[in-house]
């Protein structure tokens, strides 16, 4: 189990940085969108379907960091009163049903995925971008999420999950 969630992690950290570039392409692309828009009076080609595009990117890949760290939105009132074991149960069985909605989800992804990449599927604007590849990226994003998903299920079920190591957040 070890080597199959240091694999997660790591695979997570890959979809994660990929996603940190397509943020940065959007930050900066947007930017240069205003600077044009105030210098030229228009936008610039093409960005507007791209910040699209990079938007899914950063969603879907950047799922992996948010699954790991627990920095998703929830709310613990009751499994916080639980005693241990039943915490472990409960946390255990969320992430069974989380992993079952990303799996509902990332079969018809994968089924849109192969569609889109047999036509090369583009997104018609004021430039053509395919966007075929993002289809794939969301549908493999979706698949990784439900794997690691499971191994979070089985960490808290065991009691192995232990938590990320970042620095304390300061006392106000």
């Amino acid at each position: 189990m070890d080597i199959l969630n240091a694999t997660v992690r790591r695979v997570s950290d890959v979809l994660g940085r990929i996603a940190m570039v397509f943020m940065a392409i959007l930050m900066f692309g947007v930017t240069a969108d205003v600077a044009a828009r105030a210098i030229y009076g228009q936008s610039v080609p093409g960005l507007f379907e791209m910040s699209e595009l990079s938007m899914v990117m950063v969603v879907f890949l950047g799922l992996g960091w948010t699954l790991r760290d627990d920095a998703h939105i929830r709310v613990t009132m009751l499994t916080d009163r639980l005693a241990p074991r039943p915490r472990r149960l409960a946390g255990s069985l969320a992430w069974l049903c989380a992993a079952l909605v990303f799996l509902l989800l990332a079969w018809p992804s994968t089924q849109e995925a192969a569609y889109s990449f047999s036509i090369r599927e583009f997104r018609w604007g004021v430039v053509q971008i395919p966007i075929w590849w993002t289809k794939i990226a969301l549908a493999a994003g979706l698949w990784f999420a439900a794997v690691q998903a499971v191994v979070k299920a089985v960490l808290v079920a065991t009691d192995r999950d232990l938590p990320e190591t970042h620095p304390a957040p300061a006392e106000y």
